[in-house]
């Protein structure tokens, strides 16, 4: 028996190839991410060196920030320069030519001239003291031939403190006393009297007034 098998006819095994077709779009789909990913990047250079292009709003913006600075915020830099110098009323006077208040002038209210009221009120009324008296008093020379004299004292707060008023040559007492009681202050109601003294109780204090042929005396009483 023979154990010998044929022998077979050997060919060789073709091998197996992938179709062009399907190789070249794998590649191309390849070479198109690359070309995309050098595309992005090469607009993203672009785009850092040339820089973006700043909105209207954002010039705007940049424009009050610096208007802001210039104007000087507080705590920036633009709070240490000089402010604006505000003129006054004051400054405005002194330098207008004759506005300048002259020194040791009193000045002008329009109130009632009175005992315990500004010095003032009398200029107000009198005009400028004439000239000055004793003790730093003030004398009113009124009238149309002024033949009537008022000297007034004040404290250091310019109230009057005491006046004297001295009349024309045909004043009597009466006559006096009728032309003084004007300038006694608010509320005076007299509580006393003699023949030539008269006391009133005011609401600066007592008042007390005193008479002579031709002139009379006020002045608040000491405590």
């Amino acid at each position: 028996m023979d154990n010998h098998l044929p022998e077979l006819p050997t060919e060789p095994v073709p091998a197996v190839h992938q179709p062009r077709k399907r190789r070249r779009a794998w590649l191309l789909a390849l070479l198109g991410l690359i070309g995309l990913l050098v595309l992005c990047l090469v607009v993203a250079l672009s785009g850092n060196l040339v820089g973006s292009p700043v909105s209207p709003s954002g010039h705007a913006k940049g424009a009050q920030e610096t208007q802001s600075v210039q104007q000087g915020a507080p705590g920036t830099a633009g709070s240490l320069a000089t402010p604006p110098v505000t003129q006054t009323a004051a400054s405005t006077a002194k330098g207008t030519p004759g506005a300048t208040p002259q020194i040791g002038r009193p000045g002008v209210t329009y109130g009632r001239p009175h005992l315990g009221g500004p010095l003032s009120d009398f200029v107000g009324k009198y005009g400028q003291p004439t000239d000055q008296g004793d003790a730093g008093s003030q004398n009113f020379w009124i009238g149309a031939d002024q033949t009537i004299d008022i000297n007034v004292l004040t404290n250091t707060l310019g109230e009057v403190t005491q006046l004297t008023v001295l009349g024309p040559d045909t004043w009597d007492a009466q006559q006096a006393e009728g032309y003084c009681v004007q300038f006694l202050p608010d509320k005076a109601v007299q509580v006393s009297a003699t023949a030539t003294q008269r006391e009133y109780h005011s609401s600066v204090g007592t008042v007390m007034l005193t008479l002579q042929a031709r002139s009379c005396l006020l002045a608040l009483a000491r405590s």
